[in-house]
């Protein structure tokens, strides 16, 4: 059975999520949160992350403290599988992931131009739970619950990079940019997790003049209209008493239709939530 070696005391998202790609690759494999002898160093079928101060794909090692060119293990072990391009393309967070990481929130918070409390601040609680839980125990099993959580985060993990990279393109085929008064949205027919690769698609399309989405709601049977970075030139609450409008967020970002009405009917309830330039206020 292969082993996964990483290191003992607290937890972070590096050793984590090294783990948990490992296991749903693998399929099966037993945890140790230990130091690394130079036996598991040796091994081909102990994977070592994190720690042993060794970085070798033929033995398959995935530190990389010993080296401060290099990224942290987690994408040491995303490049190794052939995953690295493409979460770099598909999740906002991985570049800065390895930052954090390797230099720090400072550095990070600088390369990002923010200040190191934003970072903070957004940290989450939910986070933190899973990676205590993850300090407090030496090694894992198929029987452990815990184990079990690992695999299935790493098995979502890679599906959703699939799942994320065909639905731009099915986005890329299918989806329209429509006009709007003097401006534009973006209508999707797709109905299954409507949202999803959206922010895929409008980074690819650059266009600024596309201020709001139209998709079928995942709760009703109607449109979603929704306001892109939150530019207040939209205000749905414009429409709130209309008939075939069944709900709108108090800050006008967001509103739904009844039902799928006709494109034509949706897209002029759509002009209606254009502001006129002179009523904008800018916050």
């Amino acid at each position: 059975m292969y082993k996964i070696i990483t290191h003992p005391g607290s937890a972070h998202k590096d050793d984590f999520m090294s783990v948990s790609i490992l296991l749903a690759t693998l399929g099966s494999a037993e945890i140790f949160r230990r130091e690394a002898t130079s036996e598991d160093l040796a091994d081909p079928d102990t994977y070592v992350v994190d720690v042993g101060m060794e970085h070798d794909l033929e033995k398959h090692n995935f530190d990389h403290h010993q080296d401060p060119s290099f990224p942290c293990a987690f994408h040491l072990v995303m490049r190794y599988l052939g995953y690295h391009d493409t979460a770099t393309i598909v999740f906002g967070w991985y570049a800065q992931m390895s930052m954090m990481d390797v230099r720090g929130p400072y550095k990070t918070a600088e390369y990002l131009g923010i200040d190191t409390s934003v970072l903070f601040a957004s940290s989450s609680p939910i986070d933190g739970y899973i990676l205590s839980c993850f300090s407090k125990v030496t090694s894992l099993t198929e029987q452990d619950a815990f184990y079990g959580l690992m695999k299935d985060f790493g098995e979502n993990f890679i599906e959703m990079i699939g799942l994320k990279m065909a639905r731009l393109e099915q986005l890329k085929k299918e989806t329209q940019i429509l006009p709007i008064k003097h401006l534009k949205a973006l209508v999707s027919r797709i109905a299954d997790n409507p949202k999803l690769s959206m922010e895929l698609y409008l980074r690819a399309l650059n266009d600024k003049a596309v201020v709001m989405s139209i998709t079928p709601s995942i709760r009703g049977a109607g449109w979603e209209m929704l306001r892109l970075a939150d530019n207040m030139v939209v205000d749905f609450c414009l429409v709130a008493s209309h008939p075939e409008i069944r709900y709108v967020h108090m800050n006008g970002s967001i509103a739904k239709t009844r039902s799928l009405i006709p494109l034509e009917d949706v897209l002029e309830l759509a002009s209606q939530a254009i502001v006129q330039p002179s009523l904008i206020v800018h916050q």
